[in-house]
């Protein structure tokens, strides 16, 4: 009788190590095969942020297929804790390790807003323009003179935004 416990528990454990083995491959197989995202979105991620709320806003906006593997991948390749405020442009169809190794990298925001002062020898203006995620170009939404006119919501919305890009052009 004991003999056909141990080898009862002997073919269940070789099938749940198969089981296993199959479900990390296919986890793996999901974290680099490319994403459902079909236009590419300028994820905002917060300061203060961790990857679990990054993986619920990128369900959310359907830039990948589960946030578990998103991260539990993030974690395995260590990358969680390398997590970086700011705006970053998704490319359409990025895999999850593409989007890891974008919102980790360097920290420079790659999307969003972006404030230029324009300075020259008669006069100034101040320039906010708005990345569009689809065309991948800056859009100007304000333009203004500081000394004269009265600050637009665009541009006072921008200097509140953590993620928003400063620039200083002299001619």
């Amino acid at each position: 009788m004991w003999r056909h416990i141990a080898s009862n528990f002997l073919t269940l454990a070789i099938l749940g190590l198969v089981l296993a083995v199959g479900g990390l491959t296919w986890a793996q197989r999901e974290y680099a095969a490319q994403g459902p995202l079909a236009d590419a979105i300028c994820l905002q991620v917060s300061p203060g942020s961790n990857m679990r709320r990054v993986a619920e806003n990128l369900a959310e906006q359907g830039a990948i297929s589960n946030a578990t593997i998103y991260r539990l991948g993030a974690d395995y390749s260590e990358k969680s804790s390398r997590l970086k405020a700011g705006s970053f442009l998704i490319e359409e169809g990025a895999s999850m390790a593409e989007i890891v190794d974008e919102i980790t990298g360097d920290g420079l925001s790659t999307c969003g807003t972006e404030v230029i002062y324009r300075i020259s020898v008669n006069s100034q203006t101040k320039r906010v323009r708005e990345l569009n995620a689809s065309t991948q170009e800056f859009e100007v939404t304000s333009e203004f003179d500081p000394k004269a006119d009265e600050l637009p919501e665009a541009y006072t919305s921008a200097r509140d935004d953590v993620a928003t890009r400063y620039r200083v052009v002299v001619a």
